[in-house]
């Protein structure tokens, strides 16, 4: 009597990239979310400006229906609720989207680890828990829209300003926030407003993210320029992390009470053609 041969189940070739493949699409679906959302926000920014210089009705009838077409558009988008969700996944770890995981290697790498707890403001904060496990940061995440009870729902730009040290930070995070600010000179702003939140010293930090293309594939601003504006306003840069071709850059920038009074006055109150191209963006930061 011959053996009988035990049956083997067969592994299907393609159930092994099945979460792979998943991944690839949420990841794209994600990606294409967000660059709807910035799309439709830069262009309600460039008719809102417009109505603001409207002279005759005509004019202002034709940029509010335009403004109309925007406001649906990101309706049907989901709002700035999808937004949020499409940031926090594409945020997620798994993504390699956790800044807060480069910030926490600089500031260990740096010695900033001490017996006082650093005092820490989030800006933008999609978690509650980014920094839940570092003891020594003592955080304050705050998000205009706050998608969680722990999250402060708070306009930054509405901060009262601190009065004392006691009530300064000397640790700023502004991962993925000023892109979505759709004014060069308000951009401009919240960076003074950065500067001026933090404690007055050469150790308070800003740790500033921002997609890459913001700064070496826009018409308006350079890394070089960019360090300019940040001169400008009091900060050193310390630390950076990016590559070619990538889609995030990171920057750890230094308080700096100096400001070079010269820098913060003409080109930089404008906006100046660094280079050109047909596939480039119009991303800028101005001082107001």
């Amino acid at each position: 009597m011959g053996g009988t041969r035990k049956k083997t189940r067969k592994e299907s070739i393609v159930s092994g990239s099945s979460t792979a493949r998943t991944s690839s699409v949420s990841h794209k679906v994600t990606r294409s979310t967000i660059t709807a959302f910035h799309v439709l926000l830069r262009k309600k920014a460039n008719i809102t400006k417009k109505l603001q210089h409207a002279t005759t009705d005509s004019e202002r009838s034709l940029g509010q229906k335009e403004l109309d077409v925007i406001n649906n558009n990101i309706s049907e988008l989901g709002g700035l609720d999808a937004y949020q969700r499409a940031s926090q996944l594409g945020q997620s770890k798994d993504r390699g989207g956790d800044s807060s995981r480069i910030l926490v290697n600089w500031l260990l790498g740096m010695g900033m680890k001490k017996d006082r707890p650093l005092k820490m403001l989030e800006i933008g904060a999609l978690r509650p828990d980014n920094y839940a496990s570092e003891r020594w940061l003592k955080n304050t995440p705050i998000d205009l829209h706050s998608q969680h009870p722990s999250i402060l729902e708070q306009d930054f730009f509405l901060r009262p300003l601190p009065i004392s040290e006691e009530e300064s930070f000397d640790l700023i995070s502004c991962s993925l926030v000023l892109n979505f600010v759709d004014d060069p000179a308000r951009r401009g702003k919240m960076l003074q407003l950065i500067h001026k939140h933090l404690r007055p010293s050469s150790e308070s930090l800003l740790f500033l993210v921002l997609p890459l293309p913001c700064v070496n594939n826009s018409r308006y601003l350079t890394l070089p320029v960019l360090v300019e504006i940040m001169e400008a306003i009091g900060f050193i840069l310390v630390k950076e992390r990016w590559k070619t071709g990538g889609k995030v850059g990171y920057w750890l920038w230094r308080w700096n009470n100096k400001r070079d009074s010269g820098k913060e006055g003409g080109l930089l109150q404008r906006k100046v053609l660094q280079r050109s191209g047909a596939k480039m963006n119009n991303f800028a930061i101005v001082l107001p």
